[in-house]
């Protein structure tokens, strides 16, 4: 009896079977690569323009691109992985600072 109501629950509610989960797939980033290329382009073509504070933010910038990348594509550990977050997050956060300084001195300074 136990084997019939097995049966017939099942037929009724089968039970939905989890597929195994997939590696997580890793895109290209054209997109990240060619903003990378262009703000590295961008610092040396303009390094004799720039002053010392514009020449710090996109150093920042492209250390912050560079350890986004970094974080998708390579195999890190635990800890690298939140190394390479947390000084992504610090450089963004610095040239973000350096550029709203340099607004001011541009423009109110």
């Amino acid at each position: 009896m136990a084997k019939q109501y097995k049966k017939l629950r099942q037929k009724i509610h089968p039970q939905k079977k989890t597929p195994p989960a997939q590696e997580k797939t890793i895109g290209k980033d054209y997109f990240l690569i060619g903003i990378t290329i262009f703000t590295t382009a961008v610092l040396a073509l303009g390094w004799e323009h720039f002053d010392n504070m514009n020449r710090a933010m996109y150093a920042l910038l492209i250390v912050s691109l560079g350890l986004t990348y970094a974080r998708r594509h390579f195999q890190l550990s635990e800890t690298q992985q939140v190394f390479a977050d947390r000084a992504g997050f610090v450089s963004i956060g610095f040239a973000v600072a350096l550029f709203l300084v340099i607004c001011y001195y541009q423009f109110f300074g």
